[in-house]
């Protein structure tokens, strides 16, 4: 058995902190050392590599067995609904445009139209 410390400290970390992709925010890394962009769903994750937990999401080992290795998901017993790169959580209401306003059931959204329709 080998074991091996991930964290080293002094935290050694860049200068200037990453650039996240739209909707992934600044987080501690795993060893509360640097600041990294939090993974979405269904991006790899690891202990260092951590999850956007704002999102409910979790690093799923049930993957790595299969050779795939971990992944960001939601945490169990936890719906969702991603749309357009954005989870949101179960009940939660949204707006993806000026039009709609949708709401996120079981996994998927329903959505209303916010304009009348010009019917003639």
């Amino acid at each position: 058995q080998v074991c091996a410390q991930l964290c080293r400290r002094p935290c050694y970390c860049p200068w200037v902190p990453p650039r996240c992709p739209r909707g992934s925010p600044l987080v501690l890394d795993g060893c509360g050392c640097c600041k990294i962009c939090a993974r979405r769903l269904g991006e790899p994750c690891d202990f260092l590599h951590v999850c956007d937990q704002s999102q409910g999401l979790v690093c799923d080992y049930s993957t790595a067995a299969t050779g795939t290795g971990a992944i960001c998901n939601f945490e169990d017993d936890e719906e969702g609904c991603e749309v357009n790169g954005r989870v949101y959580r179960e009940g939660e209401v949204f707006q993806p445009s000026c039009k709609l306003q949708c709401r996120c059931l079981d996994g998927g959204f329903t959505c209303v139209p916010l304009c009348q329709e010009d019917v003639r």
